[in-house]
């Protein structure tokens, strides 16, 4: 499990920090620093913008305390394998987090049983979705500095 910037993974059975009962959860991974790999969360069913203001791509309503970047269902956002998502997806800001790459290897180790990479974010999404959560109003101080 090597985690590299901009992969997307699926993890069947995903455990979380807060220990609620684990569920399918997809992850992007932005950076690996010291050990540690700063990852975002795709609430997948989780839809909290008015879709007078939906858009794909960066979505910065600090007024709204909405803080998110969108993908649209059925949009290529894996150029490498041609993996789309059956549901408008959400990257809040407030949801990206660090885990430590060893628990997570402890916890999952076996690729295509315990968890599956479904491709590389593309080139143009990468940057779009890296300067929407850097600068975004939402996300923790401590993270914006590592990005």
């Amino acid at each position: 499990m090597q985690f590299n910037p901009f992969e997307l993974i699926f993890f069947p059975n995903f455990h979380f920090k807060n220990n609620a009962p684990p569920k399918p959860k997809f992850f992007i991974s932005l950076s690996n620093i010291n050990g540690n790999i700063v990852v975002v969360s795709l609430p997948s069913s989780q839809d909290f913008v008015p879709d007078s203001i939906k858009v794909e791509g960066c979505i910065e309503y600090p007024d709204r305390c909405i803080s998110c970047f969108c993908f649209f269902k059925d949009s290529i956002i894996c150029d490498n394998t041609g993996f789309k998502f059956s549901k408008d997806t959400f990257v809040y800001a407030n949801g990206v987090d660090i885990y430590s790459i060893d628990k997570l290897r402890n916890t999952y180790p076996i690729k295509n049983i315990d968890y599956l990479v479904k491709g590389e974010i593309s080139g143009d999404l990468k940057d779009k979705l890296y300067h929407c959560l850097k600068n975004s109003f939402d996300i923790k101080r401590k993270i914006k500095r590592i990005l």
